[in-house]
């Protein structure tokens, strides 16, 4: 049975759990702390030190959510199929999904980020999700090293948060003009690699009550954090999002 290595809340993970568990492949998942995570990738044979990781049994890793998704889909009944056969459909979803991937998950992550690791509290809460106890127990130790290395990393700070704050809105705000017109999904009529993508990434600011591991509510959030959910969550991408979740994630 493959193994999906994780970051259990991470929303690129999700990505990757949803187009598995909606193609119904068997799958077992291993959960990580951040950064300790780095360690279980290079043991089971990542050479990009990031997650998701799918250990295919005696035939390699994945390891990207993208790569991920066509092998689940590859494996999908005709109606639980993501991406188009071919032509110009296909390549719209590849390409609405790459754009999500790289101008709009990276954006979600610093802006929640930002918010969640100035609380430690709520921050070793989302660590401790589905990840090993001892692992969970040296983070926590760790927690002011790890915090100072993650902002470091992925370069959050009060400068890149105001971007990232403003790159999500205009992602919501074209999500919500395409789906202006009516239309049930964001391409063709039936849930596909764009719809899940969007939902997925969308997931640290809308805490869908679907989600796997939801564990917060808008309550528990940061307050600017929370307002900033309160105000997606209304949009019509936001209603879209949750949508999604209600009617495919459990499906």
């Amino acid at each position: 049975m493959p193994t999906l290595v994780t970051i259990p809340f991470s929303h690129f993970c999700e990505k990757a759990r949803w187009a598995l568990d909606h193609a119904r492949v068997a799958y077992r998942e291993e959960g990580h702390c951040p950064g300790l995570h780095r360690r279980a990738v290079k043991l089971a044979g990542g050479k990009a030190g990031s997650v998701p990781l799918l250990v295919l049994d005696g035939d390699g890793v994945l390891d990207d959510s993208p790569l991920i998704v066509r092998w689940a889909d590859a494996r999908a009944t005709s109606d639980r199929k993501l991406l188009p056969s071919g032509g110009r459909e296909r390549d719209d979803a590849l390409a609405l999904e790459h754009h999500l991937d790289v101008d709009f998950a990276p954006h979600v992550r610093r802006l929640a980020y930002f918010h969640l690791l100035a609380d430690r509290k709520g921050a070793l809460e989302l660590m401790r999700l589905s990840t090993p106890p001892l692992e969970h127990a040296l983070v926590r130790a760790i927690f002011p090293v790890l915090r100072q290395f993650m902002r470091r990393a992925m370069r959050i700070d009060g400068e890149g948060a105001a971007r990232s704050r403003d790159k999500v809105r205009t992602i919501f705000d074209d999500i919500s003009e395409r789906l202006g017109d009516g239309r049930p999904y964001l391409l063709g009529d039936h849930f596909g690699i764009a719809d899940l993508s969007f939902a997925a990434f969308a997931t640290p600011l809308l805490l869908p009550p679907e989600h796997p591991l939801r564990r917060r509510t808008e309550q528990e959030l940061p307050s600017a954090l929370a307002s900033e959910s309160r105000g997606l969550r209304e949009s019509a991408a936001g209603l879209f999002a949750l949508r999604m979740y209600r009617e495919h994630r459990a499906s």
